[in-house]
């Protein structure tokens, strides 16, 4: 299960066929991140993939519910910068985790970014939940100004990649009818640090997720400190 979400959902049933609650919040395997559908002229549309654009609505809205709770309603003595620096809300050009102090661990020097949801912008602007199925396990060196974030790579998934494409109205894929629709996907692949800011959605795939304060403490990109230190 990846936490909020359990493993069924209420399309995910025989005749509306959602692919949603296997695609993305199965116990068993890692989560596709199909985030959008790229209907294709030609292909017929599928009853399940309007389905599944609902459940990936309500999926988004739920997240961001849960994440104004773990951020904007943490402990008053938690949302600090350390130095006085205003912390902002829980919204910056980059990737931010499902909870500041849960998704990510960090002890003495290492920093753990766990399987958890992250919100990240994609090329466009437009940001997406995205779960990141690897736990990466990184030891920074503390550098004052440094920026530590997350890579990124999208890609645009067809039926020849992912058999579960083709229609399923008879409950299962039928690799003899139509395909459907593309899906545009993005996934974590690798962790990095940085002398500079890398965030640049039109030139790389790079996202901040902290910059390395004058303590040598990690702020997120709002100034909140992580507080596991």
């Amino acid at each position: 299960m990846k936490f909020p979400f359990q493993s069924k959902t209420p399309l995910s049933a025989y005749p509306y066929n959602s692919r949603i609650a296997k695609s993305e919040f199965s116990t068993t395997q890692p989560a596709k991140n199909n985030i959008l559908h790229g209907f294709v002229p030609g292909n017929a549309l599928q009853a399940s993939e309007l389905n599944e654009i609902q459940e990936n609505f309500y999926k988004n809205l739920t997240l961001h519910n849960y994440l104004l709770r773990n951020w904007i309603f943490i402990g008053s003595s938690d949302f600090t910068s350390g130095n006085g620096d205003p912390v902002y809300g829980p919204s910056w050009i980059g990737a931010v985790p499902f909870h500041p102090f849960n998704s990510i661990r960090v002890i003495d020097n290492t920093i753990t970014f766990k399987k958890a949801w992250y919100l990240v912008d994609d090329f466009s602007g437009i940001k997406f939940w995205i779960y990141n199925n690897t736990e990466y396990i990184f030891t920074y060196t503390p550098t004052v100004g440094e920026f530590i974030g997350i890579k990124l790579e999208k890609k645009y998934i067809t039926a020849a990649d992912d058999p579960t494409l083709f229609d399923n109205s008879s409950g299962f894929s039928n690799s003899s009818l139509s395909p459907g629709a593309d899906r545009y996907q993005l996934n974590i692949i690798d962790v990095y640090q940085s002398a500079t800011q890398q965030t640049n959605i039109t030139t790389n795939e790079n996202r901040d997720v902290f910059k390395i304060a004058s303590t040598g403490s990690l702020r997120y990109i709002n100034n909140l400190v992580h507080k596991n230190q």
